[in-house]
């Protein structure tokens, strides 16, 4: 009898995990194709059907939002294996993701320009010489590089490894207005508590990842600005922001805290801290 009770809740534990796992993978398909769709519309051609651009846009999404799901799913491989060098493949991967979905929210050829973030960088190129090699700077990365100067110190060996910036300190972190935890990401900025009893080190630098991954992928929101461009008079200010510097508006924080934020048992309440956690440790989150 405690045999068959076992395997009941073995078999229930497996069913909502896998629940869990469908709707992280559907979350980002339906995010990815939803923006770029949404965004091909809005930066339409004149004299094209809002039907064709639309569904280009949508399909050409979806395919960088399996993508997506495939590089903050290989940030698993870091908290598993204990080795921050899994995270170049998840970087390169959500590097393509992102690409792939720009492209198709501005409606230009499939695959044709990419996409690249080091450190507090941009860089753009395109394999098919359409458009000029670009290096900008990335203003909010500069202020959360700051941030982890404020509660940490860099750690270059594990930044070197995952090729995304991390700060560690040796206490739990509190910041205005979030709980105190393990870990804390500023945009493309993380920083973690390096001795935590609770959290191994290389579970927390993965769940920090997927938020540096999620906070880079909002900035889609920036090729539903385009047409705003246009009404820009100053020429110089153009030139700015075309070779020197990319508007980093960082979106991400606004649905963040929409979601909530919440302490204890309930931490996980918030989709983007249950989407941080089941890509960090491959398991059922409980919310």
């Amino acid at each position: 009898m405690r045999s068959a009770v076992v395997l009941v809740f073995f078999f229930q534990f497996q069913a909502v995990a896998q629940h869990q796992e469908r709707t992280v993978l559907v979350y980002n398909i339906a995010f990815g194709g939803l923006t770029s769709g949404v965004g091909a519309l809005i930066n339409k051609p004149k004299n094209t059907r809002w039907t064709k651009v639309f569904l280009k846009g949508c399909w050409q999404g979806s395919v960088a939002g399996v993508l997506n799901y495939s590089s903050k799913k290989t940030l698993y491989l870091i908290n598993k294996n204990q080795n921050g060098l899994y995270g170049w493949p998840a970087k390169i991967l959500h590097a393509a993701s992102y690409s792939i979905m720009e492209n198709a929210a501005l409606n230009e050829p499939f695959l044709q320009n990419w996409t690249f973030d080091l450190g507090p960088a941009r860089f753009d190129f395109s394999f098919h010489g359409k458009k000029p090699f670009k290096a900008r700077l990335l203003p909010e990365s500069v202020y959360a590089i700051f941030m982890g100067f404020s509660y940490g110190k860099i750690d270059l060996s594990t930044s070197l490894n995952t090729g995304q910036l991390l700060f560690s300190t040796t206490h739990s972190l509190t910041i205005p207005n979030t709980p105190k935890a393990s870990g804390v990401t500023f945009g493309r900025v993380s920083i973690y508590q390096k001795n935590d009893v609770s959290y191994h080190k290389y579970r927390i630098i993965a769940h920090e990842l997927v938020h540096q991954f999620q906070y880079g992928e909002y900035l889609i929101f920036n090729t539903w600005l385009k047409p705003c461009e246009k009404k820009i008079k100053s020429q110089s200010l153009k030139s700015i922001f075309s070779k020197y510097v990319y508007c980093e508006i960082p979106y991400f924080f606004l649905p963040y805290y929409i979601n909530g934020v919440y302490n204890g048992q309930h931490y996980y309440k918030n989709f983007y801290e249950f989407e941080a956690d089941r890509f960090a440790t491959n398991r059922y989150v409980i919310k």
